[in-house]
């Protein structure tokens, strides 16, 4: 009686023993997992708002300048490096003589030339004159996905509003002019505005001609038709790849066949 009870409860026991292993090791995951999700804003370390002051990202080139006179000097002769604009190094720093790497992703021009100055200045290198910084190449970029004539990053032109995006991206002929959706990503607030953009072009009216952020998405939908369209191009594009393997197959032996002699090449005649 006893050993017929014991045995179900040390295969209960042995039942949640497994069971608490697995939920530990889901656990173990799901914290990694929280723990890359972001909490706010797009999820890139370089934040602002570049059509209001621009800011260094990671694709752009940096360059400072000096005056003339400060040049000259024999002793501040390396400071002649900065003057050369130099890109952003994949850890957010760029290389400042006498001091080293220098973190500047995300800074203002106005900021980035404070630092640096400051970082000299620790190192022993002392000037009066002020340091000025320049964004040199500034790429600054949003998003056209769905029925859109350019897909992924475009960059971005000064005072873009989305009006001007529409006929930069451009569209295909399935495309729902009558709805686009602007998305502004967020981690926390994502906003999404629907437009109509053919009553822009037919009415004029602009109240919805939002000025454009970096990183917005232009989402372009289809039409009810265009999405037949698409859904029937999704289905016939494994026989197409197949008809065309068949195809290219046959020329292939084919070709092979006249230059081995083994077929007439009679169509090579005129």
């Amino acid at each position: 009686m006893n050993r017929a009870t014991s045995y179900p409860r040390w295969l209960l026991t042995l039942c949640a023993f497994a069971l608490g292993c697995l939920t530990s090791c889901g656990s173990y995951e799901d914290k990694r997992i929280r723990e890359l999700l972001q909490e706010k804003g797009f999820g890139s370390r370089a934040v602002g708002e570049a059509t209001r002051e621009n800011y260094i990202g990671g694709s752009d080139l940096v360059q400072f300048l000096f005056a003339p006179d400060l040049l000259a000097n024999p002793a501040l002769v390396r400071l002649a490096e900065l003057t050369a604009p130099q890109p952003v190094a994949i850890d957010g720093t760029i290389f400042v003589p006498y001091v080293g790497a220098v973190y500047v992703l995300g800074k203002t021009e106005l900021e980035a030339a404070e630092l640096v100055s400051q970082q000299l200045r620790a190192a022993g290198v002392n000037f009066d004159l002020e340091l000025q910084a320049r964004i040199r190449v500034s790429r600054k970029i949003f998003y056209a996905v769905g029925e859109s004539g350019r897909k992924g990053p475009v960059d971005m032109v000064p005072d873009l509003t989305f009006f001007d995006a529409m006929f930069i991206i451009s569209w295909t002929p399935l495309a729902n002019l009558g709805r686009i959706w602007l998305i502004r990503p967020d981690a926390e607030h994502p906003l999404v505005i629907d437009i109509n953009f053919r009553e822009m072009v037919t009415t004029g009216l602009m109240v919805a001609n939002v000025p454009i952020r970096e990183r917005d998405i232009l989402y372009v939908p289809p039409t009810f038709l265009g999405m037949v369209a698409r859904l029937l191009q999704r289905l016939l594009e494994p026989v197409g790849l197949a008809v065309r393997t068949l195809i290219g197959a046959a020329q292939a032996q084919s070709a092979y066949e006249v230059l081995t002699g083994n077929r007439d090449a009679t169509y090579f005649r005129f």
